[in-house]
């Protein structure tokens, strides 16, 4: 395999950023990409630098950089600009053979340590005392539904990537997530999706009846009574569980929610779920 040798931490400078970027690459290296670069930069440009994991191996006696290739290459580009009291930490390692560098290369940045955007959410849900009591998997549903209902009905800018978990900070969003947990303290799959969960958020702003109408969907539906809008949606995205080959787009499910909770607020049966989106979303009834 591969044998650690050493490490040192030093500061950054624009001879020692020049040597990384410039250093014969390890063949396992990845290729460039210019989108990783240039997010490096954004956050170099935002003050959101951390100190730097580089690494080098040693292999048939030469120096190979085996990690920190965008990251020196972002830093280059600052033209000795550098940021100011940051380190680079360099690793040095052995590699006897080609299968040791592959092996190297593969415990950087793996997929099952990475930060995965359930684990922003639920770091910044984590922050909310309020929320303390919400299941992280509810939290990240209900802000990813809210995001959806802003974006799409009422046409607001919303953050982009990870960034919109940042409104977990939004106090008046705590009670509806609350609730939310209470909605989904028995599983219910046909509910959580995001758009229907955006569905839930339209008609929760809209009055205190939401509470009990998606409360008897969760349930089944109306007891007795097949044509009551709550059994029909309940139905219907059971239904729609079970095909996976479904033809509804995220929007459909949205706007067949929103059928259902518009007749129930009118007083109507219903003999389907009425989900076209092609004369546009249909307005949350109050």
């Amino acid at each position: 395999m591969f044998k650690y040798l050493r490490s040192e931490a030093l500061p950054l400078t624009k001879q020692l950023v020049e040597r990384f970027a410039n250093m014969r690459a390890s063949p396992t290296e990845r290729e460039l990409d210019l989108k990783r670069v240039k997010h490096l930069r954004t956050k170099a440009d935002h003050g959101l630098l951390l100190p730097f994991q580089w690494a080098i191996a040693l292999f048939e006696g030469e120096e190979y950089r085996v990690n920190g290739q965008h990251s020196s290459i972002m830093l280059s580009e600052l033209d000795g600009n550098l940021p100011d009291d940051l380190v680079a930490h360099i690793d040095y390692f052995q590699a006897d053979d080609r299968q040791s560098l592959a092996m190297l290369f593969r415990q950087f940045d793996d997929r099952r340590s990475s930060r995965s955007s359930a684990d922003i959410a639920a770091a910044y849900q984590g922050l909310q005392t309020a929320l303390k009591d919400v299941p992280r998997k509810i939290g990240k549903l209900g802000i990813d539904a809210v995001a959806w209902y802003n974006r799409n009905v009422e046409g607001l800018p919303v953050a982009p990537g990870d960034d919109k978990y940042k409104m977990f900070d939004d106090q008046n969003l705590h009670q509806f997530l609350c609730w939310l947990a209470e909605l989904f303290a028995t599983k219910v799959p046909e509910l959580m999706r995001p758009t229907i969960v955006a569905a839930i958020y339209g008609s929760f702003l809209k009055t205190d009846e939401a509470e009990t109408f998606w409360t008897s969907v969760a349930r089944g539906g109306v007891e007795y009574d097949d044509n009551h809008p709550a059994t029909k949606l309940y139905d219907w995205l059971k239904a729609l569980k079970g095909q996976k080959d479904a033809d509804i787009k995220p929007a459909n499910l949205f706007q067949g929610a929103v059928y259902a909770w518009n007749a129930h607020r009118k007083g109507k049966m219903i003999s389907t779920i009425r989900y076209d989106t092609k004369k546009g979303l249909h307005p949350i009834a109050e």
